[in-house]
């Protein structure tokens, strides 16, 4: 099999297990935003950036919420804030971890710098996706700031941290880490 074409299954066999993750697993993670759910989705997001770069990572999250949209979205703007969401904390942290050996540290450091991201990225986009969706005013936008938006991010982020590295050094210890040279990066 050619590089591309493992690739490319690679890249559809985890966007596929994301979306099935997305499906069926929402849980509300801020009592004051029950409508912002949390799913464990963008662990593989971020598994596929480890394993292959920033590029496959953001790939993964790209496909699962294609699918969403295709399959289970009642509008475009839950994808589309959620791919803005994970797709720059999955390619700022896999960025962050390219070339390095994969230690709980680098990960750790990796998944901050996507976190500080995802967090400054969704400022500015929840202005503009809920300003479309909802129709609501920048000041309404404003005062969800503290108690909803950044926490829900930082949240969000920090999950996504405690899972990727549970999963991704457990992989790593038993030696299942593909070889850099079976995937492109």
């Amino acid at each position: 099999m050619t590089r591309s074409i493992r690739w490319l299954v690679f890249i559809g066999m985890l966007g596929a297990a994301a979306f099935i993750l997305m499906a069926t697993i929402q849980i509300p993670i801020l009592p004051s935003a029950p409508y912002l759910r949390y799913d464990p989705s963008d662990v593989i997001g971020l598994i596929a950036a480890i394993i292959a770069g920033p590029v496959a990572g953001v790939a993964v999250v790209a496909l699962k919420d294609g699918l969403y949209l295709l399959f289970r979205a009642r509008s475009i703007f839950g994808p589309l804030a959620n791919f803005i969401a994970v797709a720059t904390f999955v390619g700022v942290s896999g960025w962050m971890l390219r070339g390095k050996r994969l230690t709980l540290s680098s990960l750790v450091a990796a998944c901050a710098a996507g976190g500080l991201a995802r967090v400054l990225v969704m400022i500015p986009a929840n202005f503009a996706i809920l300003n479309l969706q909802f129709g609501m005013p920048p000041a309404r936008v404003s005062d969800l700031l503290l108690p909803v938006i950044i926490p829900f991010n930082v949240m969000a982020s920090v999950i996504n941290t405690v899972l990727t590295a549970m999963i991704a050094l457990t992989i790593r210890r038993r030696g299942l880490m593909l070889p850099e040279s079976s995937v492109s990066r």
